[in-house]
């Protein structure tokens, strides 16, 4: 005898089935399975705690990372599973390296395939901690000579040298902020200003910009007893000083051509152990010839070389013309003038045949160039 069943009971049928099984994949997750899908209650996993190694890369002073090492070890064979970081992120792995740049208390937590945690911190206080006391050292320096306030020396591996410039403020100064004709657009001037902020402080070129052979190329060099390098336009000028940093390998920093925040920052702070320095022709080399780099001993403050005289020194700022402006020599700026597009950037300073203060300053031609004008470098982080 054969009876007929309903579709309504084959589906409850069904319906019963799938939740059995559910069920049961439901209670072996529940006995078996930890929040991180590893076995914790199964009887056959050991007791054996994981353990971990850090070790810092360094334990010298001012650094600017430390990089931690750590290394999970367990003698349980099912291994490790992950390392947690003090940030709270989580590597699948035994080992890892952790960078950080800040003074404090590190800790990591590891979790081995059977369950078992454990966790251990490292404490890091070799860090520089950023202030106008205490420079940082830029990759390929080392210190030289000076005091911080009064000129702190650094030299890399060719014969650069700069000169660190307090800013206990964290802020930098430009005098014609307010005055619509001069204007500081340049990027390298932003960026600066942001470092100070964070680093209160930065280097300026100890010498006048001066020619150097690297990769068969002519590029920028702060180096002493140098002829100084002439007849360079501001563009020419800003494309060398802006290449030093990768060419010499100074990693992480960047050099570039002085700007307006940098060289009225420099003259405040020079002023403040010299005084009147930044508005006195007493102390620049106005002999009529370019003498080196840094052999002018009266124009030597602070550690830094050379701001009044020998050769005027180009910078960022720009310099926009109006109807009544005139240049250097009380020309009236023509029409013609007026309607070109080039841009006019400040030249400051005095030269061997000019009698100017450090604190002096013309606008010209970016493009053009003339035998009594150079530049300088800043290098910041």
């Amino acid at each position: 005898m054969y009876y007929k069943i309903s579709p309504a009971i084959i589906i409850l049928l069904v319906i019963i089935t799938i939740a059995v099984i559910l069920l049961g994949f439901a209670f072996l997750k529940k006995d078996n399975i930890s929040n991180n899908n590893q076995i914790v209650d199964n009887p056959e996993l050991s007791d054996i705690v994981p353990t971990l190694d850090l070790k810092s890369n360094t334990y010298a002073e001012n650094q600017e990372s430390v990089t931690i090492t750590v290394l999970a070890t367990t003698e349980d064979e099912n291994g490790i599973y992950a390392i947690t970081l003090p940030d709270g992120s989580i590597r699948r792995t035994d080992n890892l390296t952790y960078t950080v740049t800040k003074n404090g208390n590190y800790t990591f937590k590891v979790k081995g395939n059977n369950g078992k945690t454990s966790s251990l911190t490292i404490e890091i206080n070799n860090i520089r901690e950023a202030s106008p006391e205490n420079p940082y050292m830029p990759t390929g320096f080392h210190y030289i000579g000076g005091e911080v306030n009064t000129g702190y020396v650094i030299q890399d591996g060719y014969g650069n040298e700069y000169v660190w410039v307090p800013v206990p403020s964290g802020k930098m100064i430009r005098n014609r902020m307010l005055d619509t004709k001069y204007e500081e657009s340049n990027n390298t001037a932003s960026g600066l200003v942001n470092s100070v902020a964070q680093n209160y402080g930065f280097y300026i070129g100890r010498f006048e910009a001066s020619g150097y052979q690297a990769d068969n190329q002519k590029i920028a060099a702060s180096i002493g007893n140098r002829v100084p390098w002439v007849n360079v336009t501001f563009i020419e000028a800003q494309a060398v000083a802006s290449k030093m940093a990768s060419i010499f390998g100074y990693d992480g920093y960047t050099t570039a051509i002085m700007n307006s925040y940098a060289w009225d920052t420099v003259l405040n702070w020079i002023d403040q152990t010299n005084e009147n320095y930044s508005t006195n022709t007493s102390y620049g080399n106005y002999s009529g010839n370019i003498r080196n780099t840094g052999t002018t001993e009266s124009d030597i403050k602070n550690n830094v070389c050379d701001l009044s005289g020998n050769v005027r020194e180009w910078t960022t700022e720009i310099y926009r013309f109006t109807n009544n402006s005139k240049n250097s020599n009380s020309r009236n700026i023509t029409n013609e003038i007026l309607s070109e597009t080039v841009n006019y950037r400040v030249v400051r300073g005095g030269s061997a045949i000019l009698s100017r203060t450090a604190s002096g300053y013309t606008g010209y031609k970016e493009n053009i160039s003339d035998p009594y004008w150079g530049f300088r470098m800043i290098l910041y982080k």
